[in-house]
């Protein structure tokens, strides 16, 4: 198992897959989270009273993104990658197919078309999260508690990106929530 664990480390580093797979998990997860905020500020102001519906509507719109992220990542990335694999061997005048940067670049494919599905779905999981405790707390808590959920959300990923960039975790993780803040109020103002 950890001959394996070292293989699938190595693919990574070969084909640098972790900076893409890092930069897609960001963008994704923040389009979860403000697609699922968009139908949670639809849903209140639009009168639904049924926690199941936006529950439904979120894990649907969810799912669909997962699949949607997976698939469209996988094939676009696949075949970039097959391009890049494709003029490398041109310019070594070899067949590269069975061969370990091969096999690191699709290895690579999976990988960032995994975190690519997962990332906006599991996001968009969270946001909808206060809705399964209805009816121990009313609809209009749940609807705020998924709009502060959208924003502790935003606000981590603001921090994971300060990480990567070295800046600074509290300033980045506000300019996320200040784009969740304006969100909230286009999306409330056009659904009411």
């Amino acid at each position: 198992m950890r001959k394996r664990i070292a293989l699938y480390r190595k693919y990574l580093e070969t084909t640098n897959a972790q900076e893409i797979a890092r930069r897609l998990f960001v963008m994704n997860a923040f389009d979860g989270a403000l697609t699922i905020m968009g139908v949670v500020i639809g849903a209140h102001f639009s009168g639904v009273s049924d926690p199941h519906i936006i529950i439904t509507a979120g894990i649907a719109g969810s799912l669909a993104m997962g699949i949607s992220g997976i698939s469209g990542a996988f094939l676009a990335e696949r075949a970039e990658r097959k391009r890049d694999l494709r003029k490398l061997e041109t310019a070594m005048l070899k067949n590269l197919d069975d061969t370990h940067y091969a096999r690191a670049t699709e290895f690579a494919s999976v990988i960032v078309a995994i975190v690519d599905g997962i990332s906006p779905a599991l996001s968009a999981a969270i946001l909808v999260m206060p809705y399964f405790f209805v009816p121990d707390i009313s609809m209009y808590w749940a609807f705020y508690g998924s709009l502060v959920l959208s924003l502790v959300v935003l606000f981590t990923l603001g921090v994971f990106l300060a990480r990567i960039s070295d800046e600074k975790p509290i300033v980045s993780g506000i300019q996320m929530i200040m784009v969740g803040i304006t969100t909230i109020i286009i999306v409330s103002l056009v659904a009411q």
